[in-house]
C-alpha cells in the first residue's frame, strides 16, 4: 500500500518539524524484523534519511535520532558488520504510538518531495482531514496555533503544497453573504497506481464502467441506475440521473428478490 498510519498523539509530544519528519519516515519504512518484545525494527542509512526528509546534513539526522531516543520513540540497535569487516546499515527499533485513540493516513511518496517545514503542515492537514466529509476546514490561525509556526509562514507553506498538487484548496461562499468567502477548505490528494492512457480502448472501458450499477445514499430510500443487462431481463427500475437529487425521493424504489 502507498499509505501508512500515524497516531494523532504525535502532535502532542512537542516535536519540531525535523523530529516529526524523521519519525514519520521511520514509521513508513517496511519492517525488517521484530524484537523479542514485539517492537518493529527498520534498516536504513542516515544518508537516505537525510535525502528523504529534506535534511542537508547527516549530523543533523544523528542529533534528531538522539532526541527521539530520549522520548523513547526510536532506539538505535547498532550496525552489523559485513564480511569485509566494514560497518553495515543502521538498524532502529521504532516504537509505534497507540492507534486506538485515532490515526490518520499519510502517503509514502511525499517523502523526498517536502522539506520538514512543509511536511509539518502536510501532516497536520492529513490529521485534520475528515474521512466522512472528505475535507479539512482548519483556518490559518488554527494551523499556526497547533504547529507553532507564524501565520505568514503557514500561508506560504500551504500555497507551496497547493502548487505541488499535494492538496487542493476549495473556496466556499458564506451563507449570509454570497460575496464573501469563509475559511479555506482543503482536500488531500492521494496517489493512485497505474497510468492513464488516451485512446479508443480507454474510452470504451470508461463507457462500460459507466453502464454498471452505482449505489448512492438518499435521505429517504436507496436508489441505483439501470443497466442494459437489467433492461434485457425485463426488470423495471427507476432511472436516476448522475447529477442532482430526484424531485420526489418517494418514487425511488428497489425491487425485491434480487441479490447484490
Amino acid at each position: 500500500m502507498s499509505r501508512f498510519r500515524l497516531s494523532n498523539q504525535i502532535f502532542h509530544l512537542g516535536l519540531d518539524a525535523q523530529d516529526l519528519t524523521v519519525y514519520a519516515y521511520l514509521c513508513s519504512l517496511p519492517t525488517d524484523h521484530y524484537t523479542l518484545d514485539g517492537t518493529a525494527t527498520v534498516k536504513v542509512r542516515q544518508t537516505t534519511i537525510a535525502q528523504r526528509c529534506g535534511i542537508r546534513s547527516v549530523k543533523t539526522v544523528a542529533r534528531v535520532i538522539e532526541r527521539l531516543q530520549v522520548l523513547s520513540l526510536v532506539e538505535p540497535l547498532g550496525r552489523a558488520l559485513k564480511s569485509n569487516h566494514r560497518r553495515g546499515t543502521y538498524r532502529y527499533a521504532v516504537h509505534q504510538l497507540d492507534l486506538t485513540g485515532g490515526y490518520f493516513l499519510v502517503e509514502r511518496r511525499v517523502f523526498g518531495m517536502l522539506t520538514p517545514r512543509q511536511m509539518l503542515i502536510y501532516l497536520y492537514i492529513c490529521k485534520s482531514y475528515s474521512t466522512a466529509l472528505h475535507i479539512c476546514w482548519n483556518s490559518y490561525q488554527d494551523m499556526a496555533a497547533q504547529t507553532g509556526m507564524k501565520r505568514e509562514l503557514v500561508i506560504r507553506t500551504v500555497n507551496e503544497l497547493v502548487a505541488m498538487h499535494l492538496i487542493v484548496r476549495i473556496r466556499k461562499r458564506a451563507k449570509e453573504n454570497n460575496r464573501m468567502f469563509v475559511d479555506n477548505h482543503y482536500q488531500v490528494v492521494f496517489f493512485v497506481r497505474g497510468n492513464i492512457r488516451k485512446g479508443k480502448k480507454t474510452a470504451r472501458l470508461l463507457w462500460n464502467s459507466n453502464r454498471t450499477m452505482y449505489w448512492t445514499k438518499c435521505p429517504y430510500h436507496r436508489f441505483h441506475h439501470t443497466t442494459l443487462l437489467q433492461k434485457s431481463q425485463g426488470l423495471t427500475r427507476n432511472f436516476i440521473p448522475m447529477r442532482g437529487s430526484p424531485s420526489n425521493a418517494s418514487v425511488c424504489s428497489v425491487p425485491t428478490g434480487l441479490t447484490y
